[in-house]
């Protein structure tokens, strides 16, 4: 799925975490966003995501404008994304976890759920055990199951925060060999980190995001857009 954002705008109070952010990632690629802590990657990635409004600006997925306001519209599109901490539920088994996000909830067919949970492991080698807990696997492993997880819901953009903090080298490579499966697949995967850990794997495109502090003595007018836009 082909992604853009144009003219992303985001404030926090006085600090000016996105302005004026324009995107274009194309389907089937693996896109590094890369900038210093405070660069305004993660609000980027989280208004793309739908954890975060933006202020003003569009997203377009595929050529066509959306309006992104929750995870759940996020999914919808078919925008999912993976957080450095997993956001599962440790004294919980596998595939519980697995089909959260589903309409059916906990009453969704757990033998299918079961089985499309083994057909994707397979499908990316991870080793997951469905009936085993949560609170047993690593870091790495939780984000196996995410990954998983949001592929069964219908992700075609992945956005992955720091992917490669607090997993093992061998995770690691499990995780560039499923980023280089999943864009075979025409899937589109983005990204979030500083310039040493995207450098560990073959990035398409890298995006750099300057730092906070440089846009936030930009002048009035540069806001003035996104202020008009938004009824302020």
């Amino acid at each position: 799925m082909d992604v853009e954002l144009r003219d992303i705008h985001k404030t926090f109070g006085a600090v000016r975490a996105n302005i004026g952010i324009n995107l274009k990632v194309p389907a089937g690629t693996i896109q590094g966003i890369l900038g210093e802590n405070g660069a305004g990657k993660s609000t980027l990635m989280k208004i793309l995501s739908g954890f975060i409004r933006a202020d003003c600006g569009e997203i377009l997925l595929d050529g066509k404008q959306v309006i992104i306001n929750s995870p759940a519209d996020a999914i919808r599109y078919g925008v999912g994304m993976l957080h450095q901490d997993p956001l599962d539920f440790p004294p919980m088994r596998i595939i519980d976890n697995f089909i959260l996000g589903q309409s059916g909830g906990m009453f969704f067919n757990r033998a299918a759920a079961t089985r499309d949970l083994k057909k994707l492991a397979d499908e990316f080698g991870f080793q997951l055990d469905p009936n085993a807990f949560i609170d047993t696997l690593t870091v790495g492993e939780r984000q196996q199951l995410e990954i998983l997880r949001l592929l069964w819901l219908g992700a075609s953009v992945l956005i992955f925060d720091e992917p490669t903090t607090g997993i093992s080298a061998t995770q690691k490579q499990k995780l560039f060999a499923a980023l280089e499966i999943l864009a075979g697949q025409g899937k589109t995967d983005m990204s979030e980190a500083d310039q040493t850990a995207v450098s560990q794997w073959a990035a398409n495109v890298h995006a750099r995001i300057r730092e906070a502090a440089a846009r936030a003595n930009l002048p009035p007018e540069a806001t003035a857009k996104c202020s008009a836009a938004s009824g302020a």
